[in-house]
């Protein structure tokens, strides 16, 4: 399930075009582990893939749609913190 963790990080990749783990651990304050699981969770569930680019591994879009995608979950996260 998408999370607000993921989110942010669909986002970052959305705006600067690529991410590390490294990036995603330094710039939302979260573990290297959760960092990894995140990554890994939205590679299975085709949101992004990896590139292996001089020894470092980075994370990309996986298709146009996912911003659409993302949009829409970030709505239903809006309104499920609204109601609790």
């Amino acid at each position: 399930m998408l999370d607000n963790l993921k989110v942010q990080i669909l986002k970052k990749i959305a705006t600067q075009g690529y991410v590390t783990a490294t990036e995603v651990v330094k710039e939302l304050g979260i573990s290297w582990g959760a960092a990894q699981w995140h990554l890994f969770w939205l590679e299975n569930n085709g949101y992004i893939k990896s590139a292996n680019v001089g020894g470092t591994t980075i994370y990309l879009l996986n298709c146009a749609n996912v911003l659409k995608k993302l949009e829409a979950v970030e709505a239903k996260l809006s309104k499920q913190t609204k109601s609790h």
